[in-house]
């Protein structure tokens, strides 16, 4: 079977974070699958070890112009079949440029204002790819005019080492809970971990709170948790080091605004670790609602969050190990290389499909392709508040 040459876009590629480490597991794996891959990091600059990543390292003032010969050079000696786009921005200042005969675009989270980015950018599309059920249903909505066989639903892909059964959580010590990701306040909102820890004091819950991940909150928080025998700051870790911290908790506990389907989350489940989600209409909390309805709280309420916790620290043994064998069942699709798979089949067959005619881009009248993004973001700002749409 001839290799399918696929252009894999995002904004980043070595950085943290779930869909970083998903585009790193497709470099080191597509060619098993047939994929001769290629990958193009907008805002990263120049990292070493992935010899088929491109870094265009892209910044606020970077203009338009200067962005586009940046990538025509970056993909000369690239022509590809398929390009797949894992984000929705620079779509229609830059996919004209990827040399690809189709394009795919895939949804990774429900992010802010995703509607209308869907009605601007699957005009440019072949196809679309989404982490959860959610999001396919949103984009066959934006797009009622794909047949079926364009969507593909991707479960996230989980490969933990081997691992024991959980002992019995012993309920005479302290429930521990953990937060795995990066440490921001845009979409993850952990500034919200303090309130947090107040409710379950308040509440008398015996606890110990585990952050597993860097991020330029982390500062605020050490600050925030102080005593070092309760909140444990691990920094950044990988391999047996990071299964090693996930297999001690009890609850992984999400704060965040927005979510596709965490793969923190499908770790935690593969690790017999509890997800504690907002109810916020994504993967995260249709998984952990399939768990149990105690585990998914109404977004923002920290006070809800830190009753569920008190409620799950209540329960015996027999109640935990059968929430964790419905973490087993639910986590048990995302394992091995189902993904891949699935992900190759369906490129493959999006290639045989025919071309759908494109809108043509977005015309840039003289000066615009000299203004930085940060200018544009502020320009488009302005426009969805005159508008009344806010931010």
């Amino acid at each position: 079977m001839p290799s399918l040459k696929v252009l894999h876009v995002n904004t980043q590629f070595a950085s943290l974070g779930g869909l970083e480490a998903v585009l790193r597991r497709h470099h080191e794996d597509d060619s098993r699958f047939g994929l001769e891959s290629r990958f193009l990091a907008y805002y990263e600059p120049p990292a070493i070890g992935w010899p088929r990543a491109r870094f265009l390292g892209f910044k606020d003032r970077t203009t338009i112009a200067q962005a586009r010969a940046a990538q025509r050079a970056a993909l000369a000696d690239f022509p590809a079949d398929i390009a797949v786009y894992h984000t929705v921005w620079g779509l229609p200042y830059l996919a004209d440029l990827d040399r690809s005969a189709r394009r795919v675009l895939m949804l990774h989270s429900d992010i802010p204002r995703l509607d209308e980015f869907l009605k601007s950018r699957l005009p440019l599309t072949d196809a679309v790819i989404g982490v959860s059920q959610t999001l396919v249903q949103r984009a066959r909505i934006a797009a009622p005019d794909f047949d079926a066989e364009r969507f593909h639903l991707a479960p996230y892909p989980v490969v933990p080492p081997s691992l024991a059964p959980r002992a019995d959580r012993d309920p005479n010590r302290p429930l521990t809970i953990g937060y795995c990701g990066r440490l921001v306040r845009e979409q993850k909102r952990v500034e919200r971990i303090p309130e947090l820890v107040r409710h379950l004091t308040r509440l008398g819950v015996d606890f110990r709170f585990e952050i597993l991940g860097d991020g330029p909150e982390r500062a605020a928080l050490e600050a925030a948790l102080p005593d070092r025998s309760r909140f444990v700051f691990h920094g950044r870790k990988s391999g047996d080091g990071y299964w090693d911290v996930l297999r001690s908790w009890d609850v992984m506990a999400f704060v965040s605004d927005f979510e596709g389907t965490p793969i923190s989350l499908l770790e935690g489940l593969a690790a017999g670790v509890l997800p504690l989600h907002p109810k916020i209409g994504s993967g995260g909390d249709s998984a952990a609602a399939r768990i149990s309805e105690m585990l998914v709280y109404p977004p923002g309420d920290l006070e809800s969050a830190a009753q569920a916790v008190q409620r799950l620290a209540g329960l015996p043994a027999e109640e935990w190990r059968e929430l964790r064998r419905r973490c087993a069942v639910i986590v048990e699709p995302h394992l091995g290389d189902r993904y891949l798979e699935g992900f190759a089949e369906f490129l493959r067959k999006v290639n045989t499909l025919p071309i759908r005619p494109k809108a043509p881009f977005p015309g840039r009248p003289w000066p615009v392709d000299h203004l930085s993004f940060r200018m544009l973001d502020r320009i488009s700002s302005l426009r969805r508040r005159l508008r009344g749409g806010g931010r």
